[in-house]
């Protein structure tokens, strides 16, 4: 389905097409009506991921790690994920991670489970 333009609405009222004006107002705000409920289950469902990777995120020894069924990936960058909620997966320069996203280095621990 095309939108109507602004432009072709009042163009319309212009010719005194006010009928056809009308009609294609209400084709815009049904669309209006669409994208709200599809906006409110997008923000739902991003909220319900969220939730999900909070469950499986772990700190330890300065960094992030996404545990799964015992599994973890990693290591994130903690400051892109406690400032801006991004997992910035940290890369091994040596003896220490480094983030892309920040350019923030970590020293480099093994990672050792919680007991």
């Amino acid at each position: 389905m095309t939108l109507p333009r602004y432009k072709d609405i009042v163009d319309l009222i212009k010719q005194g097409n006010t009928a056809e004006a009308q009609k294609q107002i209400l084709a815009l705000r049904e669309a209006a009506l669409e994208l709200q409920e599809e906006n409110a289950e997008l923000k739902e469902k991003i909220g319900r991921l969220e939730e999900e990777l909070k469950d499986r995120l772990v700190f330890e020894k300065g960094v992030y790690y996404l545990e799964d069924s015992g599994s973890k990936e990693g290591p994130y960058c903690q400051r892109c994920y406690d400032k801006d909620t991004k997992l910035v997966r940290l890369q091994d320069d040596g003896d220490h991670w480094f983030c892309y996203g920040c350019s923030h280095g970590y020293p480099k621990v093994p990672y050792s489970p919680p007991v």
